[in-house]
């Protein structure tokens, strides 16, 4: 099949949906399928990544990516006089058999996709979760239209499901988050600066209000105090980057590492990490959860629906209140102080990744789906939300 993934976040931007899009990309190129990734122009900057290795797929680029603040993030959206009309002239040119669409009802680059889609199949995957959306409910009859516009929604989590079914009524397919079990490995070597007896855990992510990195910071403080020998390493960057060290007094700087953006070397951090810390506040599923797992690495994270469909409290790793730093730090205390419970809760992750989440059992699924749909006869788990009220679109908030 021919195929394009259509999406606002993709590299030299890093995060969650980037990741999704560009494995998803690969492992269906690995399947036979020739594979187009669409996004916007941005321009590189120190803080951002390309992916290592030669490229397998082309990636064609329209517009230019401006960012906005949605949803307890940093968001991007595609701007450009001629967005439409060239990305429709494209689509007529390639004549593709499935066009996907990532955040599918997420202004602008997705949606014009969907307007513009010419292709047999038009898919897209909802990625997000969140409590309630104003954008929704402003602007429902252009979500009802949108929506119908998708031949198979995705999921990638109930946690999604939960969400859009305060809004649609409709079928929705659960495929899941992956990572390749081969990359994000036990085996990976670690950081030689790191492996000096000290304990570390290890944050990952974007400096992004929700996903935690003042309550790392907290916690880590309350750790420090009842068992010196750790220090935290922190992977990520973002503009909030200054507010975070100033959270830093000078007794704890030499022990807490702001690494900044290392995408080629995240295994080698996975590697080092001793205990893997994510505070998040908001996620539909958890992409660094798996790569943790898959390294083999014990979790101590939010007790958030993202989170509590990918891991189990006590098997994987240990669940604690949102935004509760005391509760963080007496579930790092516990892990640090006992290496047989992070090796025991490090190798039941590993196994769930190789069971459930590698990337080539989510990329048949999802092929599986796209079959479906281009037969229309085939049978694919479903899961039917029905949702109160009229149907509502747009950008959450």
């Amino acid at each position: 099949m021919k195929i394009a993934l259509v999406s606002e976040y993709y590299y030299p931007l890093l995060g969650g949906i980037t990741e999704h899009v560009h494995n998803l990309a690969v492992a269906l190129s690995k399947r036979g399928h020739d594979v187009t990734v669409i996004t916007h122009n941005l321009k590189p900057r120190k803080h951002h990544h390309f992916p290592d290795g030669p490229a397998v797929f082309p990636v064609v680029r329209f517009g230019k990516g401006i960012p906005i603040y949605s949803n307890g993030s940093i968001a991007r959206i595609t701007v450009g006089k001629r967005l439409a009309s060239d990305l429709g002239g494209f689509f007529e040119k390639e004549q593709f058999d499935v066009i996907h669409a990532h955040s599918p009802l997420t202004p602008i680059l997705p949606v014009v996709a969907l307007r513009h889609s010419n292709a047999p199949v038009t898919v897209g995957t909802f990625h997000t979760y969140f409590d309630r959306s104003r954008g929704y409910a402003w602007l429902q009859k252009m979500a009802a239209r949108h929506m119908e516009m998708m031949d198979g929604k995705i999921v990638v989590s109930q946690a999604c499901v939960d969400a859009l079914s305060r809004y649609f009524k409709t079928d929705y397919n659960i495929i899941p988050n992956g990572v390749d079990p081969d990359y994000f490995s036990p085996g990976a070597p670690g950081i030689s600066a790191f492996e000096d007896g000290k304990l570390n855990i290890l944050f990952v992510g974007r400096f992004d209000p929700r996903n935690g990195l003042r309550t790392m910071i907290e916690a880590f403080k309350i750790v420090k105090a009842g068992f010196d020998n750790c220090r935290l390493i922190v992977v990520g960057d973002g503009p909030l980057r200054p507010y975070y060290r100033s959270l830093i007094g000078k007794k704890l700087a030499r022990d807490i590492h702001f690494a900044g953006l290392i995408n080629g070397r995240r295994p080698n951090y996975y590697a080092s990490a001793d205990v893997f810390c994510s505070p998040c506040t908001k996620a539909s599923f958890g992409v660094v959860l798996l790569e943790a797992m898959s390294s083999a690495k014990p979790i101590v994270a939010s007790d958030i629906n993202g989170y509590r469909l990918v891991m189990e409290d006590g098997v994987q790793g240990i669940l604690v209140g949102e935004n509760e730093p005391a509760a963080f730090a007496e579930a790092l205390l516990r892990l640090l102080r006992d290496a047989e419970l992070r090796q025991h809760m490090g190798s039941a992750g590993r196994e769930t990744v190789l069971s459930k989440y590698s990337w080539d059992l989510v990329a048949a699924q999802v092929e599986s789906l796209y079959l479906k749909l281009q037969n229309r006869g085939a049978e694919f788990e479903t899961v039917t939300a029905d949702a109160p009220g009229e149907m509502a679109c747009a950008f959450s908030d």
